[in-house]
């Protein structure tokens, strides 16, 4: 298998988590400002994340703090966050090949984080 073959697609794992984050932040009922200030954060960065954009226009890829931070303030496992935690990565993730998945999502995050 070649390198090329092997890596990730990370801009659909970037958008899973994008869509993890903004689902809990909204269900916690906090504006990116609110969550920035509880997570030490600009609001930028905030914004940045849930649209999984980065400051070079890439993709975006927090750190491992980050995700503990962004977990603290919103009462949730870090698993929360990630996407497709709990398996082995595929190419892809699978939690964004449509508009079902990103449902299917939101009701999981929903009865796991009440």
């Amino acid at each position: 298998m070649s390198r090329t073959e092997a890596s990730l697609e990370w801009a659909t794992y970037g958008l899973s988590f994008a869509e993890r984050l903004k689902h809990l932040r909204l269900k916690r009922d906090l504006s990116q400002e609110n969550l920035a200030e509880l997570c030490g954060m600009h609001r930028n960065q905030i914004s940045n994340l849930e649209r999984n954009t980065s400051r070079d226009g890439a993709s975006s890829d927090p750190h491992l703090s980050t995700v503990y931070r962004l977990a603290q303030a919103l009462r949730v496992a870090p698993t929360a966050l990630i996407p497709d935690s709990g398996r082995i990565p595929m190419r892809r993730s699978t939690e964004s090949r449509n508009d079902v998945s990103y449902r299917q999502l939101r009701a999981s995050l929903d009865e796991e984080y009440p």
